[in-house]
């Protein structure tokens, strides 16, 4: 499912901060489906950060799937590809004359704001409240608006500006988003093309530990309080060409190199992915559906605008891309028809089809229970229940976490 990345170096490998997250449950469903004894690889369709495929490492071959290309990204980086040789110090070298050329130049052109948003961070609460209040963005202004369509339209240097237009003096500092365009102006610059997933991956990794929000990218904190104002200077204040550094190390491949030479990457609605007939090789499929009513593409809209680097159309304080995925499965009445697309074109593919479900789900509120429906399709369907605790996807009132019973339900041709 959706998440928010938080990047750290924590042995070799990326730790990652889930809305919905999998990481609580990825034993249950790897010994769940090893005990399936798959004949080929494992379909996760909704794989997110990957947590359920890289526990599959000593079990199958994987085929991942996500509606946000951001993700695929991450998941090409980690669950594919020939072993590394290149040390991250080396891809730093190789990168940085490119970003210091582009960060010159957007420092140049940012002089008055940069000046201004260094006054606000040395200031009060209130200079920072208001350098925040008048800082202008695509979201807010035609003339940036203007701007960012010079710059997609661009083949020069001045197309690397997306951030700095987009996300800056919220989701993150001008500094930091002057940053972040050069690095990509250096990694698209770069002629190795095999670590590009690598650097990319870790471009976004590290922009997550800077992120201003308060665990999504829907809304960024603002200094209505004192503490609030102390997180967000001493988080503005924070390097992104530093974190990027340390992305590059802490992203790192899993598995050997034989398990991710069989692995696959897709990007695309499951329901697509299921219906086209496409997919070689599936021993079993393992679905992990949305359970709520909300459309979790806008928790992660700048991630995937940061990685489509594609100038969409922004709206509100949030600059939330106008061309946001949906799916069925947060909707009321379309989650029934959902489950019934799911269950009948993996049925059509005889394999077994592992789903997560909280009791709690949506489908419930539409009055359907996953095994009646996929008792419609499937000769059995076994379920196992454990106790989870779901995000409240960063509420500002109330408890992080909420208790709830996650179920495995294993539907058997």
């Amino acid at each position: 499912m959706e998440q928010l990345i938080v990047a750290r170096k924590e042995a070799g490998k990326v730790v990652v901060r889930y809305m919905g997250t999998k990481r609580h449950m990825a034993d249950h469903v790897r010994d769940t489906i090893s005990e399936l004894k798959p004949d080929g690889r494992v379909v996760d369709l909704f794989s997110g950060m990957g947590s359920v495929a890289e526990s599959l490492r000593e079990t199958a071959s994987v085929v991942t799937n996500d509606a946000l290309s951001f993700t695929a990204a991450v998941s090409r980086a980690r669950f594919t590809g020939p072993d590394r040789s290149t040390p991250s110090a080396e891809v730093i070298e190789r990168l940085l004359p490119s970003y210091e050329a582009r960060l010159h130049e957007l420092e140049a052109v940012y002089a008055v704001e940069l000046k201004t948003e260094t006054t606000a961070l040395r200031g009060s609460r209130a200079d920072l409240l208001s350098y925040m209040d008048k800082a202008q963005h695509v979201g807010n202004s035609a003339a940036r608006r203007r701007k960012a369509k010079l710059a997609a339209e661009s083949s020069g240097s001045e197309h690397y500006e997306l951030a700095s237009l987009y996300f800056s003096a919220g989701y993150l500092s001008l500094r930091q988003a002057i940053e972040l365009d050069a690095a990509r102006a250096a990694i698209d610059a770069d002629v190795h093309l095999r670590d590009r997933d690598w650097m990319l991956a870790a471009w976004i990794a590290g922009t997550s530990v800077l992120v201003n929000a308060p665990g999504h990218t829907a809304q960024f904190l603002r200094p209505n309080s004192e503490s609030a104002h102390t997180r967000i200077v001493r988080t503005w204040t924070r390097s992104l060409w530093d974190e990027f550094g340390l992305a590059l190390e802490a992203v790192s491949q899993v598995g050997d190199e034989a398990w991710r030479r069989n692995n696959s990457v897709y990007v695309g609605d499951a329901l697509d992915l299921v219906s086209a007939g496409e997919l070689r090789d599936i021993g079993t499929v393992y679905a992990d559906p949305p359970y709520t009513k909300d459309q979790y593409s806008r928790y992660y809209h700048m991630y995937e605008t940061l990685y489509r680097y594609d100038f969409p159309d922004s709206t509100g304080a949030g600059r939330n891309r106008s061309d946001r995925f949906t799916t069925g499965f947060s909707l009321k009445t379309a989650v029934v028809s959902s489950f019934h697309d799911l269950c009948r074109n993996v049925s059509r593919m005889q394999v077994p089809l592992v789903i997560s479900y909280p009791s709690s789900g949506l489908l419930g509120d539409a009055g359907a229970t996953v095994p009646e429906i996929a008792l419609q399709y499937f000769g059995d369907v076994q379920t196992r229940s454990y106790d989870a605790n779901h995000s409240t996807m960063g509420a500002s009132t109330g408890a992080s976490k909420k208790s709830a019973t996650e179920n495995l339900y294993v539907c058997l041709v």
